[in-house]
């Protein structure tokens, strides 16, 4: 199977076609290339409250309610575009409003049969509670497609790892983490947290990072990353665990032909078993016995 990443950077839009014209060409690009599966990043679909010229300078909770306005149509673009390429699709997270009126950061995932699910963001970042005021997703979901069983951990989820865990011990054959991430440390928090999903759940993880700067749109004021492809460094695989990656700040497609099966092969034939010895640490995390050497 191929899969398309991408590092992507949002721009303002005079007009919703002239959205939807930027997006059908990415999305025909990777089709053209044979990928099966697009991951955008998160945030990418702050970009359906990008029309129009920039005004003032609106705070981010204004922001996460112009794109929760915008969510609906959003997901319908990224549903014909599926649907009309073939292809599955991760679309660029957005703001979007749950079943009870709250406001969540939102990934939704398309088919090519017009499928349509989504994963909320779990855990949310200081900005996100406090500036954004948006409220977190209550539940994990694990997405059996006709590419396997996708789950999905948006950016800051990806740095805790239960989460990952839950995600594999459910039968995950790929983790996506769609990402955004303002300055250096933060990417590096992010991909680090995915080269150690990968290592624990012996398992693909594929990050996709969302590059700034937008003007007027404080969400999006800067952005920076890397797209990376990670699996366990073991037998059969990249010794260090990079199946592909982009160049830093480089906006684009990433492609890259993957066996999840093979990926996962460590599992049961690898030079360490963290997936299988996972549940050993149980007993120990329970008590910690301090001792005094003073």
């Amino acid at each position: 199977m191929k899969i398309a990443a991408c590092a992507y950077r949002p721009e303002w839009h005079p007009t919703p076609a002239a959205l939807e014209a930027k997006l059908a060409a990415w999305v025909a690009d990777a089709a053209g290339q044979g990928a099966d599966l697009l991951v955008f990043p998160e945030y990418a679909g702050g970009e359906a409250a990008l029309i129009g010229t920039p005004e003032g300078e609106p705070d981010p909770a204004t922001w996460a309610d112009r794109m929760a306005d915008r969510a609906e149509d959003w997901a319908a673009l990224h549903q014909r575009l599926a649907r009309d390429n073939g292809v599955w699709i991760l679309a660029g997270s957005l703001c979007a409003h749950d079943a009870v009126g709250r406001t969540v950061n939102r990934a939704y995932l398309f088919g090519p049969q017009g499928q349509l699910d989504w994963q909320d963001k779990l855990i949310l970042t200081p900005y996100e509670r406090h500036e954004m005021q948006i409220s977190p997703g209550h539940e994990i979901r694990l997405f059996n497609t006709a590419l396997g069983r996708i789950g999905v951990l948006i950016c800051y989820d990806s740095e805790f790892p239960l989460q990952a865990r839950a995600l594999v011990e459910a039968g995950a054959d790929m983790i996506l983490v769609p990402s955004a991430t303002d300055f250096p440390a933060g990417q590096t928090r992010v991909r680090q947290s995915c080269r150690a999903r990968a290592i624990e759940g012996q398992c693909l993880i594929v990050q996709a990072p969302v590059l700034g700067g937008v003007a007027g749109c404080d969400v999006l004021d800067s952005g920076t990353g890397r797209v990376g492809f990670f699996c366990p460094p073991d037998f059969g695989l990249p010794s260090d665990g990079i199946i592909a990656q982009g160049d830093t700040d480089a906006p684009g497609w990433v492609i890259a032909d993957v066996d999840p099966a093979a990926i996962a092969a460590p599992r049961q034939t690898g030079q360490v078993g963290n997936f299988a010895h996972w549940t050993e640490q149980d007993g120990r995390v329970e008590t910690v016995t301090i001792r005094s050497l003073r």
